[in-house]
């Protein structure tokens, strides 16, 4: 029997195209949509660092009962099943919605690049089979996706998802806004999980991508825009994703978290079923092939980036590693060309840590569109004093930009990138008249584009970037090549 690849996964997903697998003695009705609450994904966990073994972990959501689940896994060039791993759990109840389980199993020892098979087993029965690819290594290269501002289960999510499958990428980046409009449960229910889990790929249905391709995410302004009690199936971001828990926000009550409110029986319930990944995991920071990403909570208006413990963690993270490729993850935009959402300067507070520090990308949301910034260094006006809190917070200054730097016949930038791919989903675009007339764009504007959904593609291979800005129907936007 040939291996299963991951792109007969996604054009095939978990249904009838995984039963044609000999090994699988199941009939085609163990593989049934009313065994999962959500499909089984992957997720890269807390794991930062490039290890030699690598892991995956995998997550599946399940009704409150006590089904027996188990995982099993090979590499797709063996016949022979490795050792079963035992699930752990967390309970998910007094929400508001019918209390469930989330499972997560990791599978250790992969080889980096190396596509695995793994399968679900429910009382020993096989439920769910899939593959993926472990995180690839240094020399290895590598292709991933980001698109901010995509959950809102309209068509042209769907149509995104369907042409980011066509990418095949290692990984997708969101920067935030992953569900709209709160980060709810219910939300991820009706929005999120139906447009990446379905079984097969297609432009009105989306792809089966999260079975497959570890998303990676922060947290923009819908996905803990309220507390619990507002929202009691609020903070889902914390019980749904596992990414690593080496922020600096690491104690309940911080004042540098988006607090929970409600009640205490409220809190309890939620601080349960998030372990201990609130509100650690809003900030985080991982190595994928030779680049390492640092992603950042920004639009949350308690997180304040002048803070010097937060400063400090920030400086360290970027300073300390030795990755080619520097990237950040801000949802807000330091520099926004958007006339109609002109003031998003609070993160211009950190500027001058990611330029001291060597960062090449800045990867933002919040704007539904697409822009380019010319590489650029910023010098504030005055050093910002105290609390620097409010998105809207406004922080003027000088900038310098590298006007020669095209991304064709000259590639190396001097200055850092500052790229808004906020066009995952989300049907109300922003401002599209700009993109005919750059007399309304910022002077930091290269590039803007707001009159389609969109995704951004990167493709890294040694001292090589090559980045394509795709449409929902595959076609090129544009395109550019940085080089070290």
């Amino acid at each position: 029997m040939s291996g299963l690849s991951r792109r007969d996964v996604l054009r095939a997903g978990a249904g009838a195209g995984l039963l044609g697998l000999t090994t699988l003695p199941c009939p085609a009705a163990a593989i049934a949509d009313d065994l999962f609450l959500v499909k089984p994904y992957l997720q890269l966990g807390d794991a930062p660092q490039i290890c030699r073994a690598e892991q995956m972990v995998v997550i599946w959501h399940t009704v409150d009962d006590d089904t027996k689940w188990n995982v099993e896994f090979r590499g797709s060039q063996s016949e022979a099943w490795g050792p079963t791993h035992t699930p752990q759990f967390d309970r998910v109840a007094d929400t508001g919605i019918a209390p469930h389980r989330i499972f997560r199993a990791t599978i250790t020892g992969l080889t980096a690049g190396v596509e695995f098979e793994y399968r679900v087993l429910r009382n020993e029965q096989i439920a769910f089979a899939s593959s993926g690819r472990a995180r690839k290594n240094r020399s290895q290269p590598v292709r991933c996706v980001v698109m901010g501002d995509c959950g809102t289960g309209s068509l042209q999510q769907k149509q995104v998802a369907f042409q980011v499958s066509r990418t095949d990428p290692d990984f997708v980046m969101i920067p935030g806004d992953i569900v709209y409009n709160n980060g709810l449960i219910s939300e991820y229910r009706s929005s999120f999980w139906p447009v990446y889990s379905v079984d097969e790929a297609s432009p009105g249905t989306g792809a089966p991508l999260l079975r497959s391709i570890p998303f990676l995410g922060g947290l923009g302004e819908h996905d803990t825009g309220q507390t619990l009690e507002r929202y009691a199936d609020g903070f889902a971001y914390y019980m749904y994703w596992s990414f690593p828990l080496n922020g600096p926000v690491r104690n309940v009550g911080d004042g540098n978290a988006f607090p929970l409110g409600g009640t205490e029986a409220q809190r309890a319930a939620i601080l349960a079923a998030t372990d201990n990944r609130y509100p650690q995991m809003a900030n985080y920071s991982f190595d994928y092939g030779d680049s390492h990403w640092t992603v950042l909570d920004t639009w949350n208006p308690h997180v304040n980036w002048n803070d010097s413990e937060l400063r400090q963690w920030l400086k360290q993270d970027l300073a300390s590693t030795d990755a080619t490729w520097k990237f950040v993850s801000s949802y807000l935009p330091p520099f926004n060309s958007s006339t109609a959402y002109p003031h998003t300067q609070k993160m211009r507070v950190i500027v001058d840590i990611l330029q001291e520090t060597g960062v090449d990308v800045v990867f933002c949301g919040y704007a539904h569109s697409y822009q380019v910034t010319y590489p650029l260094r910023f010098t504030p006006t005055t050093k910002p004093d105290g609390r620097v809190g409010n998105p809207g917070h406004e922080i003027p200054g000088e900038f310098e930009f590298d006007r020669e730097f095209d991304g064709k016949t000259k590639t190396r930038p001097d200055g850092i990138l500052y790229i808004t791919t906020g066009g995952g989903g989300n049907s109300n675009l922003h401002s599209p008249e700009q993109t005919d007339d750059p007399d309304t764009w910022q002077p930091f504007t290269v590039k803007y584009n707001a009159s389609v959904n969109q995704f951004t593609e990167l493709k890294i291979d040694g001292k090589r970037l090559a980045l394509r800005q795709i449409d929902l129907d595959g076609k090129l936007i544009d395109e550019l090549q940085i080089s070290k």
